[in-house]
């Protein structure tokens, strides 16, 4: 679950569809078929298309995060950058991972998840070890 649930705005609402159905959307030039990230500017007479990317990739980088809880207990939230099969590279909790392991080019796939308990609240997405 996000730490905080996500609401979206006029910029993020198709990326949102999305994810409400399980695709990770990109924009993609229609210029050159370059992917781009989704945190590219776009510029209204831009020629992007946003379309559903694979879903897969590899890691490039983690960190694992270390949380206190109000009862004094402990945890360790894992993130990474991973490098999306079309290009870009995406800022994610990796969930389902050895925090203490060498993740080094892991392959990966996103899975999707309510930010929040309310309707409004966006799906968002993470990424996990890719099922063979």
């Amino acid at each position: 679950m996000a730490l905080v649930p996500v609401a979206r705005d006029h910029a993020s609402a198709e990326f949102f569809d999305g994810t409400r159905i399980g695709e990770l959307r990109l924009p993609r030039s229609r210029d050159t078929g370059e992917y781009l990230s989704p945190h590219t500017p776009i510029a209204p007479d831009d020629d992007v298309e946003q379309v559903a990317a694979s879903g897969t990739g590899r890691v490039v980088s983690w960190s694992a995060v270390h949380h206190k809880l109000p009862d004094g207990g402990t945890f360790r939230l894992v993130v990474g950058i991973v490098e999306l099969d079309e290009g870009p590279w995406w800022w994610t909790r990796l969930d389902g991972v050895d925090p203490d392991a060498d993740l080094s080019d892991l392959r990966v796939e996103v899975a999707f998840e309510p930010s929040g308990p309310e309707p409004e609240h966006e799906v968002i997405p993470y990424f996990r070890p890719e099922r063979g």
